[in-house]
């Protein structure tokens, strides 16, 4: 099947698998560049453990897009520790050299650690939130990103959530998509790790959407 023969009605979801994580790497390669290897496979273990929905849209049984989320009530206190415990391991694998050698790692895990505080902190009046969103490349302004986030948003509906808040750049991420959507951009900073690891200033964006 070409990359443009098909309709909505041709796409498929199920939830995320590990065999899924090589076409993980590929979509965020796709989307991200400039970013190292070793900082993909950093971001793809981060991103599978942070979320509660998993969920990928395919084609011909390939991997198109993926989002990634959770509402506050889709997480016990146990799930929250869960969380809590792989992020510090992701953080000592690249401490330790886990995801290949990269230039200045203590300085790159500073950076994400003061990123990351500060995107919390921008996002502390929402009860759920997106952790990660993309489709690759290729298959992109087909309605596949729409479909996605209406499955998730449906889903953050019935567990309750009222204000669903996604993190996005500039450079980098597909920002426009989420005004077109209905979010509103609730803050915006200069991403101290982004900004590092493109090695150009990269502004970080927080956008909420009432549900």
């Amino acid at each position: 099947m070409m990359k443009d023969e098909y309709s909505l009605d041709t796409l498929s979801f199920r939830e995320y698998r590990p065999a899924d994580s090589q076409r993980f790497l590929e979509i965020m390669a796709s989307s991200w560049p400039k970013l190292a290897r070793g900082i993909h496979v950093f971001s793809v273990e981060w991103y599978v453990a942070s979320a509660a929905w998993k969920e990928v849209a395919c084609i011909s049984n390939s991997v198109v897009g993926i989002l990634f989320g959770r509402t506050d009530s889709d997480l016990t206190s146990l799930g929250r520790l869960r969380i809590f415990l792989t992020q510090v391991t992701a953080y000592l694998k690249l401490f330790f050299g886990l995801y290949g050698r990269l230039p200045h790692h203590l300085t790159t895990i500073k950076k994400a650690i003061s990123s990351d505080r500060k995107i919390s902190i921008s996002s502390r009046e929402v009860d759920g939130e997106i952790t990660f969103f993309a489709v690759d490349a290729a298959y992109r302004r087909k309605g596949i990103g729409k479909a996605l986030m209406d499955r998730f948003i449906d889903h953050a509906k019935k567990r309750g959530a009222r204000r669903i808040s996604v993190y996005t750049t500039d450079p980098g991420s597909d920002w426009p998509f989420y005004e077109r959507y209905g979010f509103r951009k609730l803050s915006s900073f200069r991403d101290s790790f982004m900004s590092f690891a493109w090695e150009e200033e990269v502004k970080a964006m927080i956008y909420i959407l009432d549900l």
